[in-house]
């Protein structure tokens, strides 16, 4: 059987460690091992490690390109008898990958390819094109992002995230209840890292407008990142602090957004937030940016609502929209939750994988 090697620069349990675990809930373990490297002492390491999956943490924390990571891959893709390494955001598991004969494939998750400054563009494009077999692009946006470094089209396969949707199945609600919120409504939430590309600003601003029309309503936001203290700031400032609730990274999170009567995601860059599809399949009403590969997932007026990205007035009014019909919410939530059933799910995402797995191997020279 063929060995896979997932390497991850991230500790946590942000976008990629969450799509890995999605793309193993549809994994078939007849045609591929898999063994994840990541870096040690964080939550994706923990988490990992209950699955029964061979995990090796790298030492030195988190860094895309770091000397210390090449020699370490090198020696568990010598030992391991590695045949294809699959990297999330790693340049070093691309160039351990090849420097050890190995066939490479990459998932982009983001958009920053395209948008970085010059040299760091010609090092994605150098990496991608000569030190990767295949790309996978988790959307439109991130293909034709990928594109501007240089990278040929024909190597780039869109394959969209996809999540494991027995998960979604009988979720029991436990905002409220966990965290002594019974009785507050309604509630906005947000789930994603606190980062700057997120566009939390926005959310807040939008909250006193919201407030006018909804005076108890309340924002809770999932999720933590570098961002916390501003936010936090911004919230005494606009004078919303009793309405706004920081829960920090949380597990299990669709037991949170089961309470959710609107999801908000207000990105300003956006590769295509596994968060929005988890509460699109909870049959949540969603307001969304239309960034990235949002508007490829949402249409307006159909399964949730777009706006124009760094539009605080936009996202204000899409959410009163939402909240003054329970009929618009119902309808626009269940043409979500049929979207995310018909065409995200995690079977179909890690079949696709495989299926470029079993193309790269049979190129001239592989194992």
């Amino acid at each position: 059987m063929k060995k896979v090697l997932h390497v991850l620069t991230d500790a946590n349990m942000g976008g990629a460690g969450r799509y890995l675990f999605n793309l193993l809930s549809g994994w078939d373990y007849d045609r591929f091992e898999v063994l994840v490297a990541c870096p040690t002492g964080g939550e994706l390491e923990r988490q990992l490690g209950r699955t029964g999956i061979r995990v090796f943490a790298l030492s030195g924390g988190e860094n895309s390109l770091k000397f210390e990571h090449i020699k370490e891959l090198m020696g568990i893709i010598s030992r391991e008898k590695i045949d294809i390494v699959h990297s999330h955001a790693s340049f070093s598991g691309r160039i351990a990958g090849k420097l050890s004969g190995c066939r490479v494939v990459i998932t982009c998750h983001g958009l920053g390819q395209g948008k970085n400054g010059f040299i760091q563009r010609v090092i994605t494009g150098t990496l991608s094109r000569f030190f990767t077999d295949s790309i996978i692009a988790i959307s439109r946006a991130v293909k034709i992002s990928l594109m501007e470094t240089g990278v040929p089209a024909d190597m780039i396969k869109i394959i969209y995230n996809g999540i494991d949707l027995s998960r979604f199945n009988n979720v029991e609600p436990r905002l409220k209840r966990e965290f002594g919120l019974a009785g507050r409504s309604p509630i906005i939430g947000i789930v994603a890292r606190l980062v700057p590309e997120k566009g939390y600003e926005y959310a807040l601003k939008a909250m006193p407008v919201v407030l006018k029309k909804f005076p108890g309503a309340l924002m809770v936001i999932v999720g933590d990142g570098p961002l916390r203290q501003a936010l936090e700031d911004l919230c005494r400032e606009l004078e919303i602090s009793e309405h706004v609730v920081f829960l920090g990274y949380q597990d299990r999170v669709e037991g949170l957004t089961a309470d959710f009567d609107v999801f908000l995601l207000p990105s300003i860059s956006e590769g295509l937030g596994l968060s929005l599809l988890e509460a699109m399949a909870l049959g949540k009403p969603v307001v969304a940016t239309e960034v990235g590969g949002i508007p490829e997932v949402v249409k307006s007026g159909v399964n949730g609502l777009l706006v124009p990205p760094g539009d605080d007035r936009a996202l204000a009014e899409a959410i009163i929209k939402i909240l003054s019909s329970k009929q618009m919410a119902f309808s626009l939530g269940q043409a979500a939750k049929n979207t995310v059933f018909d065409k995200f799910s995690a079977r179909y995402m890690a079949e696709k994988t495989m299926e470029i797995y079993d193309k790269i191997l049979q190129k001239e020279g592989s194992r």
